[in-house]
């Protein structure tokens, strides 16, 4: 069965690059053959986010750990030269490591400000509890800490049950916005309850107290499993959050919540400032990433499962200004793609230029087929047939699992896919995997 999977991958791996020259083809200027990979110290690497900076290098983020030991997660974070080679200027030979003493720690979320300093946001915890907090944390261009920012350049924000930041957005004021989940109660699972959490800094780290109560703000939908894992920034300065609620009768859905600037929900936004969206069959269903079109509409990405089980595909979901699905959008505002595999997920959609939408991800089975997928559709909902394969892609980095977390348009097209691959039982382990895609 191993040699079969082997010669499947490799005929996905030539597929991936079939033609250098077409949409959705490796870069051969990129890495090796178009992909690049990285180790920390023979330890487990995942890179989760990634972000452009204005001369073209790649900052890469996630977090690291050895001996599978999860409590000993570390922020991290690596620098790569357009080339895809390490930037030895950045860090310890590319590399930057943050440790929070006695917590896991996991970067989920970067941005790079137009200065030149690096911003991450995610969360550090006891092992196994959900009782940690959002951190952001800031970074010179040369991968040290930057200390005028919060205490020794981290800031942690407590919200009173526990927290985790899944997302970060930079509003053009130098403000900082952070979205993810209040942990309100997690006894257990039938009485489990968490929220939409935001919080708002000013530029040096501290609660920017003009918003919501004291800089933060929670949003919930029906008193059970809320989380957002996107936030978008509107012209106006209203701010966007996008994730899944929970409902007793629809399972999981898409959800998405509008706020005026001052964190006050916004009425004209959906019902009361809130939207949530059902792919049908009362399955699963979340979108883990959102983009702002020029025209005010949103687009949502991440995955609609059955209740049962049976099948999880990539799913698409566009939102009018007001928050109504968007009918021009595949006829009902709704899209799902497969790849013919198991728990398919999209982790990132990025909007080009001319409206088209690359959303990427993989398949959550941790095989062999677990690869970095991508595909494009056209401004109506349509698969682009000029991109890939009939409008997908699908990359192997080897025979084990590996996968896309996260991705950045660059500005002549290009699409940069990053997340992980594993290579055990080599010393390896796991490592940041990168991708970069030709995009015209």
């Amino acid at each position: 069965m191993r040699q079969l999977a082997s010669a499947v991958g490799a005929v996905l791996l030539a597929f991936a690059g079939f033609s250098c020259a077409a949409p959705g083809g490796l870069d051969p200027t990129f890495g090796i053959g178009g992909r690049a990979t990285t180790d920390f110290d023979n330890s487990t690497d995942i890179a989760n986010a990634v972000a452009l900076q204005a001369d073209g290098k790649l900052v890469v983020a996630g977090t690291t750990y050895i001996n599978n030991d999860f409590s000993g997660e570390d922020f991290a974070l690596a620098r790569y030269n357009p080339d895809g080679s390490l930037d030895a200027s950045f860090g310890i030979h590319g590399r930057v490591t943050t440790d929070f003493p006695g917590l896991a720690a996991v970067i989920s979320s970067v941005v790079v400000q137009p200065d030149g300093k690096i911003l991450v946001a995610g969360g550090a915890f006891p092992l196994f509890t959900f009782l940690g907090n959002f951190e952001i944390a800031r970074y010179n261009p040369n991968g040290s800490l930057d200390t005028s920012f919060g205490s020794g350049g981290i800031v942690t924000t407590h919200f009173p049950q526990g927290s985790y930041a899944s997302a970060l957005a930079l509003q053009a004021d130098g403000k900082i916005v952070a979205a993810g989940t209040d942990y309100v109660n997690f006894s257990s699972e039938e009485s489990s309850d968490t929220d939409f959490a935001l919080a708002r800094y000013n530029p040096d780290g501290s609660p920017d107290i003009g918003f919501g109560n004291g800089g933060q703000i929670t949003t919930d939908f029906e008193k059970h499993n809320d989380d957002a894992f996107a936030v978008l920034l509107r012209p106006d300065g209203r701010i966007v959050a996008v994730g899944s609620a929970l409902d007793p009768v629809s399972f999981y859905d898409f959800a998405a919540a509008r706020y005026l600037p001052n964190g006050q929900l916004d009425t004209t936004f959906g019902t009361g400032g809130k939207v949530r969206t059902d792919f049908g069959n009362d399955g699963f269903d979340r979108a883990y990433s959102a983009a702002l079109q020029p025209d005010g509409r949103i687009v949502a990405a991440g995955f609609a499962i059955l209740q049962n089980g049976g099948h999880e595909n990539f799913a698409i979901a566009r939102y009018g200004a007001n928050g109504a699905l968007d009918t021009s959008f595949n006829g009902d505002g709704l899209k799902q793609v497969s790849f013919g595999s198991c728990c398919q997920e999209a982790h990132r959609v990025l909007l080009q230029g001319d409206g088209k939408l690359v959303v990427v991800g993989y398949p959550n089975s941790e095989s062999s087929d677990s690869d970095f997928t991508l595909a494009r559709l056209n401004s109506d909902g349509s698969l682009d047939a000029t991109f890939g394969r009939g409008g997908r892609v699908r990359t192997s980095f080897g025979d084990l699992n590996g996968g896309a977390n996260g991705a950045v348009l660059q500005p002549d097209g290009m699409i940069v896919a990053v997340g992980f691959q594993a290579f055990f039982p080599t010393p390896k382990g796991v490592q940041f995997a990168l991708a970069r895609y030709l995009g015209q």
